[in-house]
């Protein structure tokens, strides 16, 4: 697949210039040369038919013939989740990108296993906005979900007045089932919340109340994290996006 991803200010006027990571995938892996297509997108929800006119070791530099622009998705959708065990997170947020997700933030809760210091959060951070550009390149999406610095629980509430609906499924007893909410919620944006390994406190459930968020019910079976999001992420865009 000849898609490759620029940031915006490597667009200028009528031309594409392609480096670091991308021109190398596309000399070296690709064995892309002069004269040949490509697709390149921006992240801005812009999209470039052109075609190769110049490479070099330092960099590609292509025509653009044809300009795509997206319009703006009507469905804002955020994903507050506890990061997780192992490399976990990684298949969280490629399949976040994939699912249509505008905004990751990752969480510690008081049940997060995960030590995270400031060097490893730097690392982790940069790692997960790689892959939320491969996930765009590899879905057709032209927007690249932003990555939130972690967060701890409670100061991760302060997102919800930014959204119309905030759901936190978990396993507490007393609550609503997840498709009996959405039956009532007809809403143009939504944040969920995701817990971690043991799932959220009775006092973290406490504060998200407090914060406007709906705990909810989504399986009778204890899930993974990682298959909770994806979950609720998928059944979300059917019922509310789709």
């Amino acid at each position: 697949m000849r898609r490759f991803y620029v940031p915006r200010d490597c667009v200028l006027k009528d031309m594409i210039h392609i480096r670091g990571d991308e021109a190398h995938h596309a000399r070296d892996v690709m064995r892309l040369e002069a004269g040949d297509e490509i697709t390149v997108f921006d992240g801005t929800g812009y999209e470039y038919v052109g075609v190769i006119k110049k490479m070099d070791k330092k960099d590609i530099i292509a025509k653009i013939n044809k300009v795509i622009k997206k319009e703006a998705d009507i469905f804002k959708l955020a994903l507050a989740q506890a990061i997780p065990k192992s490399n976990k997170m990684d298949l969280i947020v490629e399949k976040a990108t994939e699912l249509g997700v505008g905004r990751i933030i990752p969480i510690v809760t008081s049940r997060t296993v995960v030590q995270m210091d400031s060097t490893k959060t730097g690392s982790k951070i940069d790692r997960w906005k790689r892959l939320t550009i491969e996930a765009s390149k590899q879905c057709g999406r032209l927007t690249v979900p932003e990555i939130n610095a972690v967060e701890s629980f409670q100061d991760s509430l302060s997102h919800i007045k930014d959204y119309a609906f905030a759901i936190i499924p978990c396993l507490h007893e007393g609550i609503e089932k997840l498709k009996d909410v959405l039956r009532n919620n007809i809403v143009k944006s939504a944040i969920i919340y995701i817990g971690p390994e043991g799932d959220f406190t009775e006092d973290e459930i406490k504060i998200a109340r407090s914060k406007g968020a709906k705990p909810v019910l989504l399986s009778e079976e204890v899930l993974r994290s990682e298959t909770a999001a994806i979950s609720v992420l998928s059944i979300i865009n059917y019922e509310l996006r789709w």
